[in-house]
């Protein structure tokens, strides 16, 4: 008895290590990215810096870029925003939701006081949410592996993830900007695992959104 036992649970860990997730979106820019939107302005005019770029990919040969691209691959051109927004994702089979990306950051590192770059969220109904902590905080100058487990947000039929860059002043400085890649929303026995030190947690005015709207949903 003991050995079936122990056959069991050899099986059992084998199917969880093994088992495939449910990829709801992935992107990774190599092509024309469809459904994803991009929105901003520069000095005022509706302009963004949002742009599929070759300088640095973590794989395959392009990223999202918020900068000006070649030559001087800078996004200091004045006072600056913008939005990288995700079609919406149907979630509504889920019951586990992990997004994860790859992050590359050169900024002014004074998170909250000069340049700003947030991970959000997006339900019907409600504005875009930041899902916390300050993307700055993380090493610059290289890339980072960073996942936010959504799991509250499981079952709902729309939801979009965005990445927001603001420059807040017009002052110049010779920084890249933000390179994202590889950004993928999944459900699954084992989900993506990054580092401990770069894990995203939700916000818990999200977490109440969340559950509204499924009370919406299903009621």
């Amino acid at each position: 008895m003991r050995h079936i036992a122990l056959w069991a649970a050899a099986l059992a860990l084998l199917f969880a290590t093994t088992a495939q997730a449910t990829i709801f979106l992935y992107e990774g820019f190599e092509g024309s990215a469809p459904g994803w939107q991009r929105i901003g302005q520069v000095n005022g005019q509706w302009h963004s810096l949002w742009h599929k770029e070759t300088h640095r990919s973590h794989t395959g040969s392009r990223s999202a870029a918020y900068n000006t691209g070649s030559p001087n691959y800078n996004y200091d051109v004045g006072t600056s925003w913008g939005m990288l927004a995700s079609p919406w994702i149907n979630l509504s089979t889920a019951s586990n939701v992990y997004v994860d990306f790859w992050s590359w950051l050169e900024t002014e590192n004074a998170p909250l006081e000069y340049d700003v770059a947030f991970f959000m969220v997006k339900v019907p109904g409600f504005a875009w949410g930041i899902v916390p902590p300050d993307i700055q905080t993380f090493p610059q100058g290289q890339w980072n592996h960073l996942m936010a487990d959504l799991s509250t947000l499981a079952g709902l039929p729309a939801v979009r993830i965005g990445f927001l860059f603001h420059s807040v002043d017009g002052e110049f400085n010779d920084y890249e900007g933000w390179y994202i890649d590889d950004v993928r929303v999944s459900d699954g026995v084992t989900p993506p695992v990054p580092e401990p030190s770069t894990l995203l947690l939700l916000g818990t005015g999200l977490l109440g959104a969340g559950a509204v709207l499924r009370r919406r949903v299903r009621g």
